[in-house]
């Protein structure tokens, strides 16, 4: 088996979900993870699927596409093993959850991206909302942050963005206990 990496996009609609897999069927496709997403009514989809061998990736994308036809969806297939994403191995990094909030204005997620970039942390999830007004966000981002870099400067790092944005942000850990930091009250909490 061969496993890939496929995206879709799409305006949504009733049956996408079906007609991609029976299309993943047809190909004797086994699903392995899937990530769904809608947003301002457009369907997205990552899959990670394991494919016979003889199945190569320029069929997988017609065929998926062929099915797909009538909802008019873009498919694009990544073969991992050709594009290797630069990602840590178990043990070299911690989890967190990043939750931010405020007064929504452009910019905010590039400063806190490009912070958490520079000093090596990878995204690993990241699902956002604003209110119906636009006036506020919320922001929830998943980060695997490696054990080399301290976590208490890190945070301290982000309070300090986030306090100049004048938004509020929340360490939630997947370490066994609760951390308040005593500069900012900042809460570090177990998943």
């Amino acid at each position: 088996m061969n496993r890939y990496i496929i995206s879709l996009l799409s305006a949504n609609r009733v049956g996408i979900m079906a007609a991609v897999t029976t299309a993943m069927d047809e190909l004797g496709a086994n699903l392995q993870e899937a990530s769904i997403a809608v947003i301002q009514d457009f369907f997205s989809i990552v899959i990670a699927a394991d494919f016979p061998e003889q199945r190569d990736p320029t069929l997988i994308q017609e065929h998926i596409e062929g099915i797909c036809n009538a909802f008019n969806v873009d498919v694009c297939v990544k073969d991992p093993l050709v594009e290797v994403p630069s990602i840590f191995s178990p043990g070299e990094y911690d989890r967190y959850l990043l939750t931010i909030g405020g007064k929504n204005r452009g910019g905010i997620l590039r400063k806190i991206s490009s912070q958490l970039g520079q000093d090596g942390v990878d995204i690993l999830d990241l699902s956002a909302t604003s209110s119906e007004d636009g006036q506020s966000f919320e922001m929830m981002i998943k980060i695997a942050v490696p054990r080399t870099l301290d976590i208490m400067d890190l945070q301290t790092v982000m309070e300090n963005i986030c306090s100049q944005l004048n938004i509020s942000v929340d360490f939630i850990s997947e370490s066994d206990s609760a951390i308040i930091s005593s500069q900012s009250q900042t809460r570090m909490f177990k998943l």
